[in-house]
């Protein structure tokens, strides 16, 4: 288990280096999950699905007092980091329950792709390869031609083939298949008796709807915000973003999207829903 600063001066355990870099100025920089009035007050109960090495956490823990916050990180290598990285917030009156599990739509065992190399962007549900490659290139100037000049000069049909090489390598080469506890929401619920959940953060990197799909009914106006990656790229994932935000509106929920970036020009974007 490696050790590094961040920028803030912390000291933080970490897998690899470029979910960290990627994640921590998302978080504490951008305040990516806190926008469109998503807000923390003393003593909220915050869901982290997909909490991978407790980056959110560490971010949530420093916004509001007394809080109770429940982590949600599937590969075990990952989850070790995370307690790491959570053990000191008991000392700041915070009370944290970690699971070693993802949440989904039904309690099962699953096959996840791990990506040591970019262990944030793990996933139970493989991205859509060809849809993948088709936002590339459709974006390929602005996502690559700005750091890589040269590229520029690539004729497409070549283009499109160093991509799909470079995304099988980053995706399927590099990763390793691990089998994974998956549980319901409504099931940790119950379990810790709660009433309500002030803020529910997902991102389960593909695999968003799968975790509401696991809220029964009667828990749904418990949740009171979400924070929450979307990712389109993935086989018959077009449409996600609307049917997301759809059932979001029918749950009693005002829903808004987030900023244009880089991320969307992949296909994914941010999702934040709030009661009013």
């Amino acid at each position: 288990m490696d050790k590094m600063t961040l920028p803030n001066g912390e000291e933080f355990f970490y897998y690899d280096t470029l979910t960290t870099k990627i994640v921590y100025p998302e978080i504490f920089i951008d305040h990516v999950y806190h926008q469109h009035g998503i807000t923390l007050q003393d003593g909220d109960v915050i869901f982290d699905v997909g909490a991978n090495m407790g980056m959110y956490s560490l971010y949530a823990s420093k916004q509001a007092k007394n809080l109770q916050i429940y982590t949600f990180e599937p590969v075990p290598v990952i989850f070790e980091i995370l307690e790491a990285n959570l053990s000191t917030l008991s000392k700041l009156s915070h009370t944290v329950k970690n699971y070693n599990i993802g949440l989904s739509n039904e309690p099962k065992m699953a096959e996840i792709n791990f990506l040591p190399h970019s262990s944030g962007e793990s996933s139970f549900i493989p991205v859509d390869l060809d849809f993948k490659v088709f936002k590339i290139m459709e974006n390929f100037n602005e996502l690559i031609g700005k750091r890589r000049p040269k590229l520029r000069l690539m004729p497409k049909f070549l283009r499109k083939i160093w991509i799909r090489r470079r995304i099988k390598s980053f995706y399927y080469k590099k990763g390793k298949k691990i089998q994974c506890k998956l549980r319901t929401m409504s099931e940790i619920i119950t379990e810790n008796n709660i009433k309500t959940i002030h803020m529910l953060k997902i991102d389960a990197e593909n695999h968003e709807d799968q975790v509401l799909k696991g809220i029964k009914r009667e828990d749904w106006e418990k949740i009171q915000q979400i924070a929450m990656e979307v990712h389109t790229h993935i086989p018959r994932g077009a449409n996600l973003l609307e049917e997301l935000t759809q059932l979001l509106t029918e749950k009693g929920f005002t829903c808004y999207e987030g900023e244009k970036s880089k991320q969307t020009l992949l296909g994914v974007y941010m999702l934040y829903a709030r009661r009013e």
